[in-house]
């Protein structure tokens, strides 16, 4: 991917590489592509890419219970997959979508913590595979199997984790965060969710209730699956895309130490309290 770069980008990449090496408890499974999407999601800011790089895994080293235990042929994780079905794709203007959707009626099957896991896996996948950079990322979520039972599934703990990792983490430029076929009671569940988020995060939330076209407002219908009567392959097909990336990449996943920062003796402590500092800011 270097040679696609300019003089001044590569300067950058060079830069950071030479930083990268230099920290200890950074892991060596770093490479070049990677910390260009870092640097491109940071807009070429060379001292925000290190916070962002630093951040990525931090929070993961903070959340075992989502980057461990990740074989997608695991039943937990079959089972995930079965009713949740997600899809990452491009549109047009160098935009990607984000598209998450839930089935499970009722919420009898769903796992909060499980989900989180999948989304976690998914999206590493996605860095692994995915070579272009965006230059806005947006995402979809489909609610209309989510009923008041999801506040018995609700995890706090997770919750404050994923928002940290999605808003200031994730080497992508998050700019819309639609909700659609949002229920009547979507305020409660908002409510859960609020304080862990940034006002510029809340401020790219747009919720949708059934049979609106207010979406349209900031996506063009073609661009939506097949399902939601745009032009694209069905949510079915998108998925199916995505979990076959994700068993290429199994091996990776069966790797407990991948992207994991170096800790030995009291690093763990001083990782772990580092993180909590981070989080309150």
């Amino acid at each position: 991917m270097d040679k696609n770069v300019s003089e001044e980008v590569q300067k950058k990449i060079n830069q950071l590489r030479n930083w990268v090496d230099s920290q200890p408890h950074l892991p060596k499974d770093i490479d070049n592509r990677l910390i260009l999407r870092f640097l491109h999601s940071c807009y070429y800011d060379v001292e925000k890419t290190k916070q962002t790089i630093e951040l990525f895994f931090k929070v993961r080293d903070s959340a075992p219970e989502l980057v461990n235990h990740r074989d997608p042929l695991s039943p937990a994780m079959q089972k995930a997959m079965k009713i949740a079905k997600v899809a990452h794709y491009e549109i047009s203007g160098k935009r990607n979508i984000w598209f998450w959707q839930l089935n499970d009626p009722g919420l009898e099957q769903y796992d909060y913590i499980q989900d989180a896991r999948m989304f976690f896996m998914t999206c590493d996948a996605w860095i692994l595979s995915n070579e272009d950079l965006a230059e806005e990322d947006i995402v979809v979520m489909d609610a209309k199997d989510i009923s008041l039972k999801f506040i018995s599934k609700f995890n706090i703990s997770v919750a404050r984790k994923l928002a940290k990792y999605q808003e200031d983490a994730m080497p992508i430029r998050l700019k819309q965060i639609h909700i659609i076929n949002a229920p009547p009671f979507i305020d409660k569940l908002f409510s859960m969710m609020k304080p862990f988020l940034k006002q510029e995060v809340t401020n790219m939330i747009h919720f949708h209730v059934p049979k609106s076209e207010t979406l349209y407002k900031y996506l063009n219908k073609e661009d939506l699956p097949s399902d939601y009567g745009g032009s694209r392959p069905s949510m079915e097909e998108l998925n199916k895309r995505v979990v076959d990336i994700v068993m290429d990449k199994r091996k990776i996943f069966l790797d407990e130490n991948f992207w994991k920062t170096e800790k030995k003796g009291k690093k763990i402590k001083e990782i772990s309290t580092t993180f909590r500092s981070l989080d309150i800011d």
